[in-house]
């Protein structure tokens, strides 16, 4: 079972919210979007909001700065192939067709809409990522060994285009209990990493191995901020949340490690339930 007290947050007085409102957007610093040359995103599925917001804002940025380099983001998810969106939209239609047929029209409507769904998912994919925007999207999951389904975390930042600046990267990672193996792949570039948001799932049965995770992180990153995924529930007999949305930020981005979040959590107005029950509150003390 983990310490929700040794989790509490320091205080980010520039905290804002990527991405859209319900599952699928982290809150983080507004300083470390200004920091970031590279976005490494792990784990897409079918929503893309925090990508597209990050860049937009990114772009912003650099935009009033007069920067004309573009930040870079790689994205990596084996299940979100393009391909996989064009096929369930054709396999829909073509039950949709079958139902008609049969007469069962109020199913073949069904199947209709969500032939529909899984075509614009492809458009909107085709559409945001793109080489010639910087957007790369590589069908691969994050693993423990490289081959044509997995790829490590430490061969990701070798094959990078040009080795990152100390600061210049952020991270994002909801990749189904993964985690929790591959994040130490990550101690030989602590110090390029300006912060990651960190989806950490099962941790009734996880939870010797996220503290592990928690104590290695310790030594660079402190924590900006923490959200109890309501879709996961609470493990069993407790007030602990189940998945947890964590947001780290290196130390020498200059918050002051000492000084602790006095928010109550969740957050009015930057945190949102990830579905329609109420979200969890999380008491530190």
């Amino acid at each position: 079972m983990y310490n929700l007290k040794k989790l509490h947050p320091i205080l980010v007085e520039d905290l804002i919210r990527v991405g859209r409102d319900i599952d699928g957007g982290y809150v983080l610093s507004a300083g470390q979007i200004e920091k970031t040359e590279i976005l490494l995103s792990f784990g897409i599925n079918d929503d893309w909001s925090f990508e597209a917001d990050f860049c937009k804002r990114v772009q912003m940025q650099r935009n009033k700065l007069n920067l004309s380099k573009e930040m870079q983001l790689h994205a990596f998810d084996y299940s979100s192939k393009p391909s996989n969106f064009l096929r369930m939209s054709l396999k829909n239609f073509a039950a949709s067709l079958v139902n008609i047929l049969i007469c069962k029209i109020s199913k073949a409507k069904e199947r209709g809409r969500t032939a529909k769904c899984f075509f614009m998912l492809f458009v909107a994919f085709k559409r945001f990522f793109q080489r010639k925007l910087h957007h790369n999207f590589y069908p691969k999951f994050l693993g423990e060994k490289d081959d044509k389904m997995f790829i490590r975390l430490d061969t990701v930042f070798k094959n990078l285009p040009e080795e990152p600046k100390d600061l210049s990267v952020f991270i994002k990672m909801d990749i189904e209990n993964w985690e929790y193996k591959t994040l130490p792949q990550l101690v030989p570039f602590f110090n390029k990493i300006n912060g990651l948001a960190v989806e950490f799932h099962e941790l009734d049965i996880a939870g010797e191995k996220f503290e592990e995770i928690m104590d290695l992180f310790s030594t660079r990153f402190d924590i900006a901020h923490v959200h109890g995924n309501n879709y996961g529930g609470l493990i069993y007999d407790t007030k602990l949340p189940m998945v947890l949305e964590i947001t780290f930020i290196n130390k020498a981005m200059g918050a002051d490690s000492n000084i602790l979040s006095p928010h109550q959590y969740p957050i009015k107005g930057l945190d949102f339930p990830n579905d329609k029950t109420e979200d969890i509150p999380l008491d530190f003390n």
